[in-house]
């Protein structure tokens, strides 16, 4: 064979088939999400008497664990913030995905080299949202350090699989440098395995538990922080903010999730031996006993270390392992006849239906049950019923695929001419995830033969293209804006130093005014960590409400659509401005097809190199708006 033909045989095809699907799974979206916070303290480390005076940087209280933003800081002095995002979320995802596919040739050591490959293409795309509010995933595109520290996670899981304890917890040691919380995830599911395999661990990890409660309970130092109690206001601020913390507000479907994931790994582990078979146990105890923890040391009892260290992520890796386990339970269950059949069915509607209400929690549990009984289940029918079950499995995926191939229309037709079409979206409507997983789990139930060499150079030929290509999924404003400051918005706000207001945005004063921010959504997502932070932004949005420049979604941007800022009225931002502690400039979108604002406000107007748009809501519902100009509004000293 010659070298061409001896790749198309290889396990590096499909390692490259597998890896192109998972980064069209996960546009890279630009800096957002977490991933602002974290590329703002990396600026804020590079300018610390501008960016570096906001208020979430001054009152930093969780930035200082990690060595992620010294690193993000260095790269964006090399590359700039566009360039640097883009190869740290590129690094990051290739690592992620590396420790994946070494995960799963341990965890699935026994199986066929096929088999291993349909799981991590599993893995590789289907949804990985887990926790509360459909805020937080695994593998994510973000320029975060949970990537990297689940990274190595999943190294030192698959070291755990390979007989290697010392080196499994010391990966989740070296994680825990870029991002302390994740770190422990990992640690804990590897720990939990360790404890199922010899005992006394177990009863050693609760009497050193018990030292610390004791230590914590006499004030010693450092232990004390275990008993520590998060005071009234503080809390009251950061479940406003941050729902996803305590379990008692979550929806149900976020137990249906939770509850689709575990029996999906509780089924798995069913046909998993030894080792592997442990860590899956481990996986789905650690992610139970984090919630229970959050639920009643967090959420109850208001412990703040608790609270910080928000134990519900260890879900992260049970999470995982399901993705993993359903495509272990899609190649096992029908060789076990009708129940199998039943119960992959069950399971697999679950998975469909896991975000609507608490489908998911009522459905999962009757796959799981038939899984489990196998043989045991007396069917007086077996074939019929087997029959039936693939049947209405068929109907639920021609069904959710129409019902999810409307909703992709609809979005994508929304969208408006400043960004006509999003990588992102199509990901989201789990159609893509549906029709490969579907054709995987056929063709691993016929047993089909492998498509023929040149089928299979063509087929990763046309990923690679199609990731290439899609996987940047910025709008013209995104990409603009990651590229650094704007030289013309900077020499308008050159008269006023100080804090800039953006009415419309989030990390635009930081990137593109090189200025501190006043007051804006994505600062308040660490209220958690600092309360100094969460009492100072808690009085600002509330002076912002009262002075008609934003309304309540800012406080609650988990619990509400964003909604269009109301326009600024002269009267209000000269009281407003009038403050000692104001924003040096507010600024303000001018929306296409509405009036120019009250020439009272005596605004400049900035247009950026590419129009703004945003799906907002507002009296005539939700729509998505856009700004080609800007009302740059002089505030403090005005």
């Amino acid at each position: 064979m010659n070298r061409l033909e001896r790749f198309a045989d290889s396990r590096w095809l499909g390692w490259l088939a597998a890896f192109g699907l998972f980064l069209l799974s996960r546009p890279f979206p630009g800096v957002h999400h977490d991933g602002r916070l974290y590329v703002g303290d990396a600026l804020a480390k590079l300018d610390p008497g501008g960016v570096g005076r906001d208020l979430i940087f001054v009152h930093d209280g969780q930035f200082g664990f990690s060595l992620y933003t010294p690193v993000l800081a260095r790269l964006i002095a090399m590359l700039g913030v566009s360039g640097a995002t883009l190869a740290i979320v590129l690094v990051t995802l290739l690592l992620w995905f590396v420790a994946l596919a070494l995960l799963i040739e341990r965890l699935l050591a026994d199986r066929s080299q096929g088999e291993r490959w349909v799981a991590l293409v599993f893995a590789a795309i289907l949804p990985p949202l887990y926790g509360a509010m459909n805020v937080i995933g695994f593998g994510e595109p973000y320029a975060t350090p949970r990537g990297l520290a689940e990274a190595a996670g999943l190294l030192g899981m698959a070291a755990y699989l390979s007989g290697r304890r010392v080196l499994a917890l010391g990966a989740c040691a070296l994680g825990m440098l870029f991002h302390p919380i994740m770190g422990l995830c990992a640690a804990a599911a590897i720990g939990l395995a360790i404890c199922l395999e010899d005992r006394r661990w177990f009863w050693a990890g609760l009497a050193a538990l018990g030292v610390l409660v004791v230590a914590g309970l006499f004030r010693l130092p450092l232990a004390d922080r275990l008993v520590t109690v998060m005071d009234p206001a503080w809390r009251a601020i950061v479940e406003t903010r941050s729902p996803i913390l305590f379990p008692s507000q979550w929806s149900a479907e976020t137990w249906g999730r939770l509850a689709v994931q575990a029996c999906t790994l509780a089924a798995a582990a069913s046909l998993l031996t030894g080792a592997a078979r442990r860590l899956a146990l481990g996986g789905l105890a650690a992610g139970l006993a984090g919630v229970a923890a959050a639920a009643l040391l967090a959420d109850h009892v208001s412990l703040l270390l608790f609270l910080q260290a928000q134990t519900w992520r260890t879900l992260q890796p049970m999470a995982v392992l399901a993705t993993i386990g359903l495509a272990l339970v899609c190649i096992e269950a029908p060789r076990k006849g009708a129940s199998g059949l039943i119960g992959l069915a069950f399971l697999s509607i679950a998975w469909m239906v896991r975000g609507i209400s608490d489908l998911g929690l009522l459905i999962a549990p009757v796959g799981l049950a038939f899984l489990l009984l196998g043989d045991r289940v007396r069917l007086s029918r077996p074939r019929l019923y087997g029959a039936i079950a693939v049947g209405a499995l068929v109907v639920a995926l021609v069904g959710y695929g129409a019902l999810r191939s409307y909703a992709l229309r609809e979005a994508l037709a929304r969208l408006p001419d400043a960004w006509p079409f999003s990588q992102g979206l199509v990901w989201a409507s789990d159609l893509p995830a549906l029709l490969i997983a579907g054709g995987l789990s056929l063709w691993m139930a016929k047993a089909w033969k492998a498509p023929g060499r040149s089928l299979r150079l063509v087929g990763l030929l046309v990923v690679g293209l199609s990731a290439t290509l899609l996987w940047d999924d910025r709008s013209a404003y995104i990409r603009q804006r990651d590229a650094g400051r704007d030289p013309t918005l900077v020499s308008m706000m050159a008269s006023r130093p100080g804090e800039v207001l953006w009415l419309a945005g989030d990390v635009e004063p930081w990137l593109v005014a090189g200025r501190a921010s006043w007051i804006s959504k994505v600062q308040s997502a660490g209220v958690v960590f600092s309360r100094p932070l969460a009492m100072a932004l808690h009085d600002r949005v509330a002076r912002v409400e009262a002075a008609g420049l934003a309304g309540p979604d800012w406080i609650r941007p988990l619990l509400m659509d964003a909604l269009k800022p109301p326009p600024p009225k002269p009267e209000k931002v000269r009281a407003f401005c009038a403050a000692s502690d104001a924003p040096a400039w507010i600024v303000s979108p001018l929306w296409d097809g509405e009036g120019v604002l009250d020439a009272g406000l005596k605004a400049r107007v900035w247009s950026p190199a590419a129009p703004y748009a945003e799906d907002l809501s507002d009296a005539s519902g939700r729509r998505w708006m856009t700004a080609h100009r800007y009302a740059v509004i002089p505030c403090r000293g005005g």
